[in-house]
Formats: structure tokens, sequence, C-alpha cells
């Protein structure tokens, strides 16, 4: 494999990785917020 096309995938890998961790950390973030929601509701 050229230099060139190796260095090309291995960039395109660490974007797809560091969408994939953002992506969690969203979700994670987001379902957080939701129980935290739903508690303070619920303890009212």
């Amino acid at each position: 494999m050229p230099e060139k096309q190796r260095k090309e995938l291995a960039s395109i890998s660490i974007y797809l990785n560091t969408g994939i961790v953002a992506g969690l950390i969203t979700l994670g973030f987001i379902s957080s917020s939701l129980l935290f929601g739903i508690l303070l509701i619920f303890l009212k």
C-alpha cells in the first residue's frame, strides 16, 4: 500500500473513532440529564 493511502486511512479511522466517542459522550449526557429530571419530578 502506498504511504499516502495509508496516512489517509489512518486519519479517516481516527476521525470515525472521535465521532463515535463524541456520540457516546453526548448520549450519556442526554440520558443522565433525562434520568435526573425524571428523578426530580418524582421526588417533588
